[in-house]
């Protein structure tokens, strides 16, 4: 277990925070990089390129494949930079272009909604709820965003929020009907009371057929 100094950080805690607080982690920083990187592979490209082109007709065979080798060797290395450019300059605009601001609004308004209408059914009710909002404002970020958005990507929220609200919505009528059947109850023993007070004393035959007709009645419902 680490020990934690008094009102100050763990070095291992400190040692975390930094490297998550890396600029080398920012997404437009790594796409410098990675584009710089890009740029001196392609100039090495280039130049392999150009050495193979002026090597002399009578140029050895084992030469000409070493050569060849090489100028692979760098398209190889620009073909995969320019994928992982691709990727995260694709990042990059989205994390621009989807708003937190816009996100935090949304989820905000769909959870507020729903707990003001079902907000009394219970941990699991907030739960499902928190979840329900999550994607939603997600889906309505991605709508506003303006960027080219994947097939894939909008096919699982999409299958993804109308899971949860099929969850959501099975699990309020469940709830809903929890409710009503324990006021039905409720009502029931209540009446049993007053009849109770009002016939048994004077006719305690007649109070014993209707507490055998109650509890037949009940146990038909519940078979």
């Amino acid at each position: 277990m680490l020990q934690f100094p008094a009102n100050e950080l763990s070095p291992d805690v400190r040692e975390a925070q930094q490297a998550v607080g890396s600029a080398q982690l920012d997404p437009t920083q790594r796409l410098k990089t990675t584009l710089e990187e890009l740029d001196r592979a392609h100039l090495e490209l280039e130049r392999q390129r150009f050495e193979c082109d002026e090597l002399p007709p009578n140029t050895p065979p084992d030469v000409v494949e070493q050569q060849l080798r090489k100028q692979r060797n760098a398209y190889r290395r620009w073909y995969e930079i320019q994928a992982q450019a691709t990727q995260l300059e694709e990042e990059v605009r989205r994390r621009k272009l989807e708003s937190l601001h816009l996100f935090q609004q949304r989820f905000q308004s769909t959870y507020n909604d729903l707990a003001e209408e079902y907000g009394d059914l219970g941990p699991q009710y907030r739960l499902l709820a928190e979840r329900l909002s999550s994607v939603d404002a997600r889906i309505h970020a991605m709508d506003h965003s303006g960027r080219d958005l994947s097939t894939q990507e909008l096919a699982e929220l999409h299958k993804l929020h109308l899971s949860l609200l099929n969850q959501l919505q099975r699990y309020t009528e469940a709830t809903k009907t929890e409710a009503i059947t324990k006021q039905t109850q409720d009502v029931v023993n209540q009446v049993l009371i007053i009849v109770e007070h009002r016939v048994s004393p004077a006719n305690p035959q007649l109070w014993r057929e209707i507490i055998h007709d109650v509890r037949t009645a009940v146990e038909q419902l519940s078979a």
